[in-house]
């Protein structure tokens, strides 16, 4: 069997041809992600082009689509006070919590980096909380942001004389209850902890050695050497922290249905006065409790273009703070 690499080349010999798919980095990657391209290509792309079509239609399950343009997005930019509320909560959530994320793992991780008894024992601990996520993680939150001295968050307040705050049913200052929302993020910063972690291994110590030698001190040698050596890691860290945030679903659903309403006996999604809206309950709330999957699959498109969005503007980012250790040299 003799095989042509491209127009005008000598045919390889299947040896050669081994020998040149070693080479070829480029195919190696795209061999290397194949099961998820094909499971995306499978599972995957026939429901985002449905979300697209749907999102142009006014539909729900007991009728066919009607097409009706761009109408529900011409809604939902303009006439559409949850919606507004909902993109006001997700930017105080998305930068409050990435901060959180990004500050508190580079942090741990700057701590947990050195050398002292116990320190793999700490990763650990700190790095299991996070692999547990979901409705249960929702529930543990809920029962530490009780009202009154049975929360655990309040517990801790008194230990500093402070009175007891109502955190989930508080109506008269709603907002305490994205704050607690805010909150639960310290739960998850042993994941990105762990990446800093390895991210600060790549770095060759021979760069902190010459720093200590040109007189160099702490926050001289973290500015000046691990922060640009660590750029990639932190803009990595920060796009899947961004992502993550904007598709939080299951805490502020849990902590709604603690708030109820005043005038019903049934939990709204969005929390007291929409307080708690985010943008994964709202879609929630418009397809499955309000029957319009038209509207929520428009809602959809909007949310997937804002977070592709935020995430090419991070990743625009990285022209301007990459450096590689030939730089540094």
């Amino acid at each position: 069997m003799i095989i042509s690499t491209s127009k005008g080349d000598a045919p390889l010999p299947p040896s050669r041809l081994r020998a040149w798919l070693r080479r070829n980095e480029t195919l190696k990657g795209y061999l290397y992600i194949s099961p998820w391209l094909i499971g995306f290509l499978v599972f995957g792309l026939s429901p985002i082009i449905q979300t697209f079509y749907y999102s142009l239609t006014k539909f729900n399950l007991f009728n066919d689509p009607t097409f009706i343009g761009l109408k529900n997005f011409q809604d939902i930019l303009t006439r559409d006070p949850i919606f507004v509320q909902a993109c006001f909560n997700m930017v105080i959530y998305v930068i409050c919590s990435t901060i959180i994320s990004i500050g508190g793992g580079l942090g741990l991780a700057l701590l947990l980096n050195r050398k002292f008894p116990g320190n793999h024992f700490f990763r650990t601990v700190l790095y299991i909380p996070s692999l547990l996520v979901g409705v249960a993680i929702a529930k543990l939150f809920r029962a530490i942001f009780q009202a009154g001295g049975n929360g655990l968050a309040n517990e801790f307040l008194s230990l500093f004389h402070i009175a007891p705050i109502n955190w989930l049913g508080d109506y008269n200052r709603t907002w305490m209850g994205l704050v607690a929302l805010i909150a639960v993020n310290l739960w998850f910063i042993g994941g990105t902890m762990l990446i800093f972690l390895a991210g600060l291994k790549g770095i060759s110590e021979t760069y902190y050695e010459a720093a200590r030698i040109d007189g160099g001190n702490r926050w001289n040698i973290f500015w000046s050497i691990t922060v640009p050596l660590l750029s990639p890691v932190i803009i990595f860290n920060t796009i899947i922290a961004i992502i993550g945030h904007i598709q939080v679903f299951e805490t502020p659903l849990v902590f709604a249905s603690a708030q109820g309403t005043v005038s019903s006996n049934y939990s709204n999604p969005l929390g007291y006065h929409n307080s708690l809206a985010v943008f994964l309950t709202y879609i929630y709330r418009r397809a499955f409790i309000s029957n319009d999957y038209g509207y929520a699959s428009a809602l959809s498109v909007i949310v997937f273009a804002i977070t592709l969005i935020l995430a090419l503007i991070v990743l625009m980012t990285i022209r301007f703070s990459h450096y590689s250790e030939e730089d540094l040299s």
